[in-house]
C-alpha cells in the first residue's frame, strides 16, 4: 500500500516539475551540470552523510531567504499572524534541529529525499516568481532602504506590493506544486525511526512551503482588488468626460443654428434639446449598464477568492491534523483535536479524516482490516465521551492504514 501511495505521489511530483521547467525557463537554463553532478555525489548512498546534512542546512537558509522577502510584505504578515503560519520560525527550528540529527537519521532521511530527486530545486521554484519591481520596494523598506524610517501598518493592503508582485494563478500553481512535493517528502519518512526533533524538518518545509502558497495567494488578490478599482475609476471617468463633450457640441450647434436661422429659431432649439435629452439618456443608460456589469464582476470575483481563501484554510488545517496523526503513540497530541465541534475543538473533523483515509486506501486495493477494528473502536470512544481514548485509537488507525 505504501509503495502504490509512493508512486502516485512520486507521479505528481514529476508532473509539477515538469510545469516548473516550462514556466520558468530561465532558472532551467541557469542550471549548471556541476551543480548536478555535487548533489549526486551528495545523495550517494557511499558518501559521507555530513555533507548531506550540510546540504539541507542550504536548502533550509535558501527557504529562509525567499519567505524573508515575502514576509516583509505587511499584508503577507498579517495574513500569516491570521493563519497561525510562522514559517520563519518553522526553518530557523528546522536549522536548529537539524545538527541534533543522529548519522543514523540522516542516512534514512537522505534515502527518503532521494525518491524525489526535484527537491533541491523547491526554494529557487518560489524565488523564480518574485518580481524585480517587488524586491525593490522591500529593499527600499530596509534597515539602509530610502524608505526605512517610515511607519508600515502591519495590516496594510498596498495596491503598489499586489502590483509590483504581478502574482498569477499559475505563479499559485507553482508553489501548490512545491507543497505538495513537500508533503509527500515527508509521508516518505519513516515515522518509526525518527524522533520529535527529526520531524521538525520535514513539518518545517511544509509549513514554509504553505506560507508561500498564502503569500503568494495574498499578493494576487490585493492585485485582483486594485485593478478592479482602476477599471471602475477608468469607466466613470470615460463616462463624464463623454457626457461633457456631447453636452458641449450639442450647445455648440445650437447656437450656430440660432443665429443663422432666426426665424426658424423655435423649431430648431425644440429639435436640438429633444436630441440632446436622447443623447443624455442614452448616455445614462450605457453608463448604468457598465457600472452593473462592474459590480456583478467584482461581486463574483470577491466570491472566487472567498472560496478559495476557504479551501486553502482547510487545506492548512487537514494537513496539520493529518500530521498531528502520523506522530508516535507516546507523542503529545493537540489539545484542539481532543474535543468534538460541540466542545470548541475538532475531534470530529479527525474522525472524518481517518474514516476517509481508510475508505480511499480500501478503494485502491490496500488492507485496513487493522485499521478498521482500531476506527470502530475509536468511534464507540468518543460515543462513549471517551475523547482522549478515542484521539490515540484515531492515531493508531491512521498509522494502521498508512503503513
Amino acid at each position: 500500500m505504501s509503495y502504490l501511495r509512493r508512486s502516485l505521489v512520486s507521479f505528481v511530483i514529476l508532473a509539477c516539475l515538469t510545469q516548473l521547467t516550462f514556466v520558468t525557463p530561465a532558472l532551467a537554463r541557469g542550471a549548471k551540470p556541476s551543480k548536478q553532478e555535487r548533489l549526486s555525489r551528495v545523495m550517494d548512498p557511499t558518501t559521507n552523510v555530513e555533507e548531506f546534512r550540510q546540504e539541507v542546512f542550504g536548502y533550509l537558509t535558501e527557504f529562509e531567504d525567499v519567505l524573508g522577502v515575502l514576509a516583509e510584505v505587511p499584508a503577507v504578515r498579517a495574513k500569516f499572524d491570521q493563519a497561525g503560519l510562522q514559517p520563519l520560525a518553522g526553518l530557523a527550528k528546522a536549522k536548529e534541529n537539524l545538527g541534533e540529527l543522529s548519522p543514523e537519521q540522516l542516512s534514512l532521511m537522505r534515502a527518503a529525499y532521494a525518491r524525489f530527486p526535484g527537491w533541491r530545486e523547491a526554494p529557487q521554484a518560489i524565488d523564480s516568481l518574485i518580481k524585480p519591481q517587488l524586491r525593490q520596494r522591500v529593499a527600499s523598506k530596509g534597515p539602509d532602504g530610502p524608505d526605512s524610517g517610515k511607519v508600515v501598518p502591519l495590516v496594510a493592503d498596498s495596491c503598489a506590493d499586489g502590483l509590483s508582485a504581478g502574482i498569477t494563478n499559475t505563479d499559485i500553481s507553482i508553489a501548490a506544486a512545491v507543497l505538495i512535493a513537500a508533503e509527500a517528502v515527508m509521508e516518505a519518512l519513516p515515522t518509526d525511526a525518527f524522533t520529535i526533533v527529526a520531524r521538525e524538518i520535514p513539518v518545517g518545509l511544509v509549513a514554509a512551503a504553505a506560507g508561500a502558497v498564502l503569500a503568494l495567494k495574498t499578493l494576487k488578490d490585493i492585485k485582483d482588488d486594485c485593478n478592479g478599482a482602476t477599471f471602475q475609476s477608468d469607466i466613470k471617468s470615460q463616462v463624464t468626460s463623454s457626457t461633457t463633450s456631447i453636452l458641449n457640441k450639442v450647445d455648440a450647434a445650437k447656437t450656430t443654428i440660432v443665429d443663422k436661422v432666426e426665424a426658424t429659431k423655435t423649431t430648431i432649439v425644440d429639435t436640438v434639446e429633444a436630441a440632446k435629452n436622447t443623447v443624455a439618456a442614452k448616455v445614462d443608460a450605457n453608463a448604468a449598464t457598465i457600472m452593473d456589469n462592474d459590480n456583478a464582476n467584482k461581486t463574483s470575483i470577491v466570491n472566487n477568492d472567498n472560496a478559495n481563501k476557504n479551501e486553502l484554510r482547510d487545506l492548512m488545517l487537514r494537513t496539520q491534523i493529518e500530521a498531528d496523526l502520523a506522530q508516535a503513540d507516546s507523542a503529545t497530541p493537540v489539545a484542539l483535536y481532543l474535543t468534538p465541534t460541540a466542545k470548541g475543538g475538532y475531534l470530529d473533523l479527525v474522525q472524518t479524516i481517518v474514516t476517509q483515509t481508510l475508505a480511499n486506501i480500501q478503494a485502491a486495493g490496500g488492507d485496513v482490516s487493522a485499521a478498521q477494528s482500531l476506527l470502530t473502536q475509536a468511534n464507540t470512544a468518543k460515543t462513549a465521551g471517551q475523547f482522549k481514548a478515542a484521539y490515540a485509537l484515531y492515531r493508531k488507525a491512521y498509522k494502521a492504514a498508512s503503513k
